[in-house]
Parts: structure tokens; C-alpha cells; sequence
């Protein structure tokens, strides 16, 4: 009976910290240029619609509008969700001259979407052309809930924090991570 005990007493305190992760929710090129409806929950469903207005690419995320800076500047999204949990985050990569500048990541929960910040990061990796560049974080991301807060790392040997800009710099991939929770997102080195 003791043996139970302990053994109940050590294992309990485990499952207390719920751990979920976010599976990224595929989308080919063509469907991201449409209209698209992704169900979360038995009763939300989340809603990103592609546009233009005066030439500046724009995304419509549930009851926000994501903008381009500028006429140069393309986004791109990845969708990444935990039907358990009954929430998505939308991360939404800005490139410019092929050049990615970072990421602004939303919220999608109980039918409203929440601006939680930017993460400033590009994965540093060949592009196309075999050259090193700044590309996109969004295929190297992955996101898991543990207790309260959310955990966005990165699987890329190199990342650039901060790119092009003045306090720029290139780390390992595994050297940096952010949170997000009720005081917002928090950049961990």
C-alpha cells in the first residue's frame, strides 16, 4: 500500500502540467490564395481570407486584418492547432526582396483572434538558389502547451534574431525559444 502511495504521489504532480502540442495544419499554395475555413472545436471555426487594397497584400483573420508594411512586403501564413485545447495560433511570415523579417503571431480562441506580438526570427538556410538567406521560420517552428503557457521553438540549426535590423545577430536554433502566456510573448535566450 505504501508503494501505491508514493508511486501516486510522485506520478499525480505529472499530469498536473498538461502538455499539448499544435499540429500544423497543411495548406497547399492554391488554397492559401482563397478563402479558407478551418473548424476548431465542435462549435469555432476559424476564417482567413487573402486581399488587396491599393496594392498592399492584407489577410483577414477571423476579426483582425493583418497588413503588409508596404506594396513590397508579402505574407504568408501557417496555421498551427489543438483541437483538445479548442485553439489555433495563426503565424503570418513578412518577406521583402526574398528576405524574411519575421513573423507576427495571433491568437484564435473562443471566436475572436488576438494580436500576441511579433517574433522577430528568419531561419537562416539555403534558399532555392542554394545561397544562404534569411527565409521563412514557419516550416521550422513547432508549438506545445505546457501548463499555462505556449512554447514556440525552432528546428533549424541557425536562426537570425532580429533581421535586418541594428541589433541583428545569428544563433543556434536551439538557443533561443519564446513563451507566450497571460503576460504576453516573451523572447528566452
Amino acid at each position: 500500500m505504501k508503494k501505491i502511495l508514493f508511486f501516486l504521489a510522485v506520478i499525480l504532480p505529472l499530469f498536473s502540467y498538461a502538455q499539448y502540442s499544435f499540429g500544423k495544419i497543411e495548406l497547399n499554395k492554391e488554397s492559401k490564395q482563397s478563402p479558407f475555413c478551418c473548424k476548431i472545436g465542435s462549435k469555432d471555426s476559424l476564417h482567413i481570407a487573402p486581399c488587396k487594397q491599393n496594392g498592399v497584400q492584407q489577410l483577414s483573420i477571423g476579426n483582425l486584418i493583418c497588413k503588409a508594411e508596404n506594396q513590397d512586403e508579402h505574407l504568408d501564413y501557417e496555421i498551427f492547432a489543438n483541437h483538445k485545447d479548442k485553439k489555433a495560433f495563426v503565424l503570418v511570415s513578412r518577406t521583402t526582396d526574398n528576405l524574411c523579417v519575421g513573423c507576427s503571431l495571433y491568437l484564435f480562441e473562443n471566436r475572436n483572434v488576438k494580436d500576441c506580438g511579433l517574433l522577430p526570427v528568419a531561419a537562416y538556410t539555403k534558399d532555392q538558389s542554394g545561397r544562404m538567406n534569411y527565409n521563412s521560420i514557419l516550416p521550422h517552428l513547432s508549438i506545445v502547451k505546457v501548463s499555462n503557457r505556449y512554447i514556440l521553438s525552432f528546428e533549424t540549426p541557425l536562426i537570425v534574431l532580429f533581421p535586418m535590423q541594428e541589433q541583428e545577430e545569428i544563433l543556434s536554433g536551439r538557443d533561443i525559444f519564446f513563451t507566450f502566456d497571460k503576460d504576453g510573448l516573451q523572447m528566452n535566450k
